[in-house]
């Protein structure tokens, strides 16, 4: 079935379907997949993957019969649960959470950051079935947990969710997917943070083989905020996370790191992109991945720097260990610099484990599997270290001992 067909048919149970406006841009979308050519080479969104899988799917959605949003008795502390994509409308004097609306959809369309043609972003939009938007009011510091599950297989999940931090708030925020469902999430993240508001967002992915994941964000900052996001991939099936930011006024922040964790035939896409349009603005993009077996994984960056981003700070690298002949990893840093007064710097170093290091361990007595498991452990750890919350410290490291078991 194709495109047209798929998006005629299930028409009824896509979001706002009869907001005209919506329809005319879908119907724009629809033109793009027709006359289109996939070229793999000229598009990054379409790197290590066979689109025709995403493609020619079977539409199918559910809606969840019950969602929750927890205060967890804790001071500024709530538990959200996402239930193939959706979630329970809340509201007190700190935080609002509703239910997206086609004014969300159509603020967004008119973003042009997002390249037109990233064909999952697309899709997002034409099938849109869920989503919710969640604000931070003003002056506030929420910590929100969200666990997102799917219930059924075959499921397909186009969620777009918008979240807004007013002036002087703060987030932090951590999303869980753990989904052991054959099923596809296509989720859309849009993120804007007033005047002197900051948000620390982490990701942590750990879906079964049969689960394909394809995460897309933008940010965009105001003056004197700060986003920060940490993607910590561990799972089996696809996964694909793009992520972008645009640092729109004076004094502001984005800081985009990711660690993948890849075996087996596993395959990670991951893309950061940071836009300078003002001075005084400072952006870090670092990506690490540890690839075993078949697996294999892409990384593109990029620094954009406007001719009024004066006084900008712009760093990118990517590092990778390959601990098998049959791994592979393509990274791609880029630097698009039209002002003058800047500091900006790449760099990508991908290779097999130090054998020198491990020759050196295995002198001291230590197994050849031992000796890998703490080089490994040891070109993360400045990341691992990092985490200030416990709580998600204790999951990342769960989930590291079980990938390092893995190791032979």
């Amino acid at each position: 079935m194709n495109i047209q067909d798929n998006y005629l048919k299930n028409k009824k149970n896509i979001f706002f379907s009869e907001n005209k406006d919506i329809q005319n841009h879908r119907e724009k979308l629809i033109n793009i997949f027709e006359n289109d050519s996939f070229d793999k080479k000229n598009n990054e969104s379409l790197k290590n993957i066979n689109l025709k899988n995403f493609i020619d799917f079977k539409y199918k959605y559910l809606i969840p019969e019950e969602t929750s949003v927890i205060n967890n008795n804790q001071e500024n502390s709530y538990s959200i649960v996402s239930v193939n994509g959706q979630c329970s409308s809340f509201k007190d004097d700190k935080i609002e959470i509703t239910k997206i609306l086609d004014e969300d959809y159509n603020d967004f369309s008119k973003n042009d950051t997002i390249e037109n043609n990233d064909h999952f972003v697309n899709l997002n939009s034409l099938f849109l079935n869920s989503g919710f938007k969640i604000v931070i009011k003003k002056n506030n510091n929420i910590k929100i947990k969200i666990s997102n599950i799917i219930t059924d297989d075959d499921l397909t999940i186009f969620q777009k969710n918008n979240y807004i931090c007013e002036e002087g708030s703060s987030l932090n925020l951590i999303e869980e997917y753990e989904n052991k469902n054959n099923s596809t999430s296509n989720i859309l993240n849009v993120i804007k943070l007033e005047k002197n508001s900051q948000l620390n967002h982490f990701l942590i992915q750990d879906n079964s083989p049969n689960h394909n994941l394809i995460i897309t964000s933008h940010s965009s900052c105001k003056k004197d905020s700060a986003y920060t996001q940490k993607v910590y991939n561990f799972s089996e099936g696809y996964v694909r996370n793009f992520h972008y930011s645009e640092l729109i006024e004076a004094n502001s922040e984005a800081d985009l790191q990711g660690i993948f964790f890849l075996k087996d035939n596993n395959t990670s896409n991951n893309k950061t992109f940071v836009k300078h349009l003002a001075e005084d603005c400072k952006s870090n993009q670092v990506y690490k991945g540890i690839l075993n077996d078949r697996s294999k994984a892409t990384y593109f960056s990029n620094t954009h720097v406007d001719q009024v981003a004066q006084k900008t700070e712009g760093y990118q690298l990517s590092k990778g260990i390959l601990l098998s002949d049959n791994a592979s990893y393509f990274s791609k840093p880029e630097l698009k610099i039209y002002a003058d007064d800047v500091k900006c710097s790449h760099g990508s170093t991908i290779g097999p484990i130090d054998e020198n290091a491990i020759f050196y361990l295995r002198s001291r007595g230590m197994s050849k599997i031992a000796a890998t498991k703490i080089l490994i452990s040891s070109f993360i750890n400045e990341e691992l270290s990092s985490i200030d919350n416990e709580q998600m410290s204790e999951i990342i490291q769960k989930k590291l001992v079980r990938y390092l078991s893995k190791v032979k």
